[in-house]
């Protein structure tokens, strides 16, 4: 739902800004006060085409900015400037208007324009179908089949195409399977590879440094340890009388024992060191072998051996094509049937929940005096696809007789509004629940008025128990129903005509702008009276 939506100078609006509610809006003013200019704005950024006529006089540019609360909040942006170029953001991201278009067709959903696709609450004509008929279960199990179905034509016509080339392909892949096998890969191999070749390049300068200083630590006469042993000899007799001479001397032991520690380390790496030319051109072979296969297969030894396995398992499906072939055909085969039986048993489902939906649709009609409208959904075979192969239209003949046609082609903005609400409602009371679609309704009171307005506005606040929704009207007795009730009116600033909007937030405020649509100009008594019985009414 929109939880706010902002414009700036759009045709005699400079700028306005409205906090719609969850449930039931209205906007009511006087004509010409500037209410389609909302519509305008909803529709502009919901995809419609731009024009630099919608810029306010004087402006450089114009702008309509909503939050949408889906599951995670949306914001969206769309702004066109003086020099037609346009702009549009989701989120901050950069969009094309055919993007934006996609991306609001579930979210924001207007009624009443002559070119208003055939969606009803924010769905298609199959969705609100299924949706009606609960057909969940059925759609679960046509998707699950034919996904499986899909899968296994995809592998067949995979494989059929891979016999075109199948040899050339088996040689090459075995040769693949020969080179990365024939050098018998360890994950682990390559560091300790690269530490022993270290080691091996520098063997001779390593035998002769760790020798000398071996010597020069512990071995010779005058090595490091002799002379700290001698030292300590010296002080000896005045350990036990001198304390700071005794710290001295704890001192210089430790530092004989770490010597004679560094000098075992010393001796045994002179020891462990040779000099090995064929071991080393060995491993620094290897080394070689390694990056080879790095380079070609992946930029590891683990993303060469996932090749490895991948190819194998590729050569052994291609190698045994016939079995394989045999296989994938019975279970395409099998699985088509498979679909085939879901899709008809839900096609079936559908014929029969239509007849009863066309009734449901046709007795929300005659309550909004569109008694003599007839509505067929026409149901027929089109491309198989995850949720049927069945196309299906709403259909209406607004009189007894006629042809039926799709909706948007014959119906007027208002008939047109009323024929979705029908729908709407029909929906509602059936499932419990319906789309999460902002649903907007104009022209919605064209050629009604009394009795018939008033069931209008008690199915939009039926509607709107599970809805968000936002309605144009002239009419109090659909406006005494709202939740939010926002009024619309135009005054002169510095010389020029500004399209105002503000909520009416106290009782009286709202009874005043039902009396006014009750008695226009001069307000009698008798229409404040009414207005507030209508908000009576409505509360009850």
């Amino acid at each position: 739902m929109i939880t706010y939506l902002t414009v700036r100078n759009l045709a005699i609006v400079e700028e306005f800004a409205i906090e719609p509610g969850s449930g039931f809006n209205v906007l009511t003013g006087e004509t010409g006060a500037g209410k389609s200019l909302l519509i305008d704005s909803l529709e502009f950024l919901r995809g419609a085409r731009g024009s630099t006529d919608m810029i306010r006089t004087g402006a450089d540019k114009m702008s309509a900015e909503a939050s949408f609360e889906t599951p995670e909040e949306m914001i969206v942006k769309r702004e066109i400037a003086s020099s037609g170029r346009g702009r549009v953001l989701v989120n901050g991201s950069l969009m094309t208007v055919r993007e934006l278009g996609d991306v609001m067709e579930p979210v924001l959903d207007i009624h009443g324009q002559s070119d208003s696709r055939q969606r009803i609450a924010g769905q298609t004509a199959r969705e609100i179908l299924d949706e009606f008929a609960a057909h969940a279960p059925l759609l679960e199990a046509a998707r699950e089949i034919y996904g499986e179905w899909r899968r296994t034509a995809d592998d067949l016509r995979e494989l059929t195409d891979a016999q075109h080339d199948r040899t050339l392909k088996l040689d090459l892949l075995k040769y693949q399977i020969d080179e990365i096998s024939a050098a018998k890969l360890d994950p682990t191999e390559e560091d300790s590879l690269r530490a022993e070749k270290s080691v091996l390049a520098n063997a001779r300068e390593m035998i002769d440094s760790t020798a000398a200083a071996f010597a020069l630590v512990e071995d010779d006469d005058s090595s490091a340890v002799s002379q700290l042993v001698r030292a300590l000899h010296r002080l000896q007799p005045l350990t036990r009388d001198v304390e700071s001479v005794r710290k001295i001397s704890e001192e210089l032991q430790e530092s004989v024992y770490r010597l004679q520690e560094s000098g075992r380390t010393l001796g045994s790496l002179t020891d462990s060191v040779r000099l090995d030319p064929e071991r080393l051109d060995e491993v620094e072979e290897r080394l070689v072998t390694i990056e080879r296969l790095k380079k070609k297969y992946g930029g590891s030894i683990a993303s060469v051996l996932d090749h490895f396995a991948n190819i194998t398992a590729e050569h052994d499906r291609l190698a045994d094509f016939e079995s394989s072939l045999d296989k994938l055909q019975k279970a395409e085969t099998k699985n088509a049937a498979a679909y085939a039986a879901a899709a008809e048993k839900l096609s079936a489902s559908r014929k029969k929940a239509a007849r009863t939906f066309e009734k449901a649709i046709e007795k929300e009609l005659r309550d909004l005096a569109m008694e003599r409208t007839t509505v067929h959904i026409a149901i027929e075979r089109d491309a198989e696809g995850a949720g049927g192969f069945d196309r299906i239209d709403l259909l209406i003949a607004p009189n007894r007789g006629e042809e039926a046609k799709r909706m948007d082609r014959i119906a007027s903005g208002g008939e047109l509004s009323r024929i979705q609400l029908a729908a709407a409602a029909a929906l509602f009371k059936s499932s419990g629940r319906s789309s999460a679609a902002t649903l907007v309704f104009d022209e919605i009171d064209a050629g009604i008025g009394g009795r018939v307005a008033e069931v209008v506005g008690r199915k939009l606040q039926e509607l709107a128990a599970r809805n968000q929704v936002i309605c144009v009207t002239h009419l109090p007795q659909i406006a005494s129903r709202a939740d939010a009730h926002f009024f619309v009116w135009k005054e002169d600033v510095r010389g020029q005509t500004r399209a105002r909007v503000r909520r009416l937030e106290g009782h009286e405020e709202r009874v005043s702008e039902l009396a006014r649509m009750l008695g226009g100009e001069k307000i009698p008594e008798s229409a404040i009276l009414h207005a507030r019985e209508l908000l009576e009414s409505a509360r009850s």
